[in-house]
């Protein structure tokens, strides 16, 4: 009982004393709800509570476009944009926008939409009233056509979501605008509008075009979308294994022997940041491999490549050397295995939150868009869409790949001052 007795209280004391440790165990879990907590409220709201900036293009310019318009500008869930610096947008200029992932949604109603509706309804209309051989004969295969452009990069359930939505919406004008005709037609003829035909069917057909299907014969599926997303999270899991061994280094002495061995601090983390940015580069492969091969027995989609294999490794390289950098930083701060374990795993898990691994940025509240841009997994994550789901190539991905190695330069450097003054205390 004395032996349990006084293990207890070394263990308590040295929990009690240390501080940092204390901060991390409840603060760190503490922050982490209220980010998840801000992401879920903000992205499992309902439909109509949650705004969506789309580009629209109405070359229509009648009843149906003008009426969607306006419908879309009067509801809370859509935001529309009809210009870009100051320039009316055209077609292109929605498909190349959405294409590059600027904007998620672009809507184009086709020229003849609303004309393509009132002929079916003067058409029902005669088909009432004088027979169907005495009727003006018509395409039947004409309809207004309502373009849907959509991101690649964007969630298949959301996509269906969003399209739901626009059919319910459009509908009631499609059959305002068909009562209309009908209405016209009739009136030409009779005083008063007889039963309408049954089996008219809708006149409007909705198109669905991913953006990037002009430019790539790459398909955006789950297995695209989360492949990557799930890679990077492992790859700067790596903060795990990394810091253990920078603080068991420091706790055998091991380290002191490094440093008055002859050469630099650059160079002994240098060792390190080669060997688990190798690591990281392992990871990738076999999670590609396990895209393309292990996930179609399971019936599901094989990962596509593309044609832009360099900007792939070239993106895959930045992602492990950030996490690398990054490991090295919070192990050469941390005092004690506790602290890397629970500041590394929280951290790491907070990023991802923020950075859209879980949740797609643009369904997060502005703040949180906002806290998006500070977490290099966000970086990395748009680098990969951009060329496993945009077929982008490495000019597309410059600004990522620039801005994930000045992340891994800058923890290094950190790293490297730290241990330099620690070293002459």
């Amino acid at each position: 009982m004395k032996r349990l007795i006084a293990t207890f209280k070394k263990e308590f004391l040295l929990l009690v004393r240390d501080i940092a440790g204390l901060g991390l165990i409840f603060l760190m879990p503490g922050v982490l709800v209220l980010v998840m907590t801000l992401i879920q409220d903000a992205s499992f709201r309902k439909l109509n509570e949650t705004k969506i900036t789309l580009l629209y293009f109405d070359e229509d310019q009648d009843t149906l476009g003008i009426q969607v318009m306006k419908g879309l500008t009067e509801t809370k869930y859509f935001e529309v944009v009809t210009s870009l610096k100051n320039r009316e947008l055209d077609e292109e200029a929605v498909l190349d926008q959405v294409a590059d992932g600027n904007y998620q949604i672009g809507i184009v109603i086709r020229e003849g939409a609303t004309d393509a509706i009132r002929l079916r309804g003067q058409y029902i209309a005669q088909q009432t009233l004088l027979g169907p051989d005495n009727a003006m004969a018509i395409d039947t295969a004409l309809k207004a056509r309502i373009v849907i452009y959509f991101d690649p990069a964007m969630k298949n359930s959301f996509r269906l979501t969003v399209r739901n939505a626009l059919e319910v919406f459009t509908s009631k004008i499609e059959a305002g605008i068909m009562f209309q005709a009908l209405s016209d037609e009739i009136a030409l003829y009779l005083p008063e509008p007889p039963a309408p035909v049954p089996g008219g069917g809708s006149s409007i057909i909705y198109e669905e075009i991913y953006a990037r299907d002009a430019y790539s014969d790459i398909i955006p599926n789950s297995v695209q979308h989360n492949v990557p997303a799930w890679t990077i999270f492992a790859m700067f899991f790596i903060i795990i294994p990394l810091t253990g061994n920078l603080i068991r280094e420091r706790e055998s002495g091991f380290a002191t022997r490094l440093k008055v061995m002859p050469g630099n601090q650059f160079q002994i983390l240098g060792a390190k940041v080669i060997l688990y940015a190798m690591v990281g580069l392992v990871q990738f492969i076999l999670m590609l491999l396990l895209g393309m091969f292990i996930l179609p027995l399971f019936d599901l989609p094989a990962l596509v490549l593309g044609n832009q294999k360099i900007a792939l490794f070239l993106m895959a390289l930045a992602t492990a050397l950030a996490a690398t950098g990054y490991s090295v930083l919070v192990g050469t701060i941390a005092k004690t295995h506790d602290q890397a374990a629970v500041f590394g795993m929280v951290s790491v898990i907070i990023l991802a939150a923020i950075g859209g691994i879980w949740v797609p940025v643009f369904m997060m509240p502005n703040l949180m868009q906002a806290a998006s841009m500070i977490s290099p997994l966000n970086w990395s994550l748009d680098g990969f869409y951009d060329i496993l789901l945009r077929g982008n190539g490495i000019m597309d991905i410059a600004g990522n790949f620039t801005a994930l190695l000045a992340f891994f330069a800058v923890n290094l450097g950190l790293a490297v001052w730290i241990g330099s003054r620690t070293a002459r205390r």
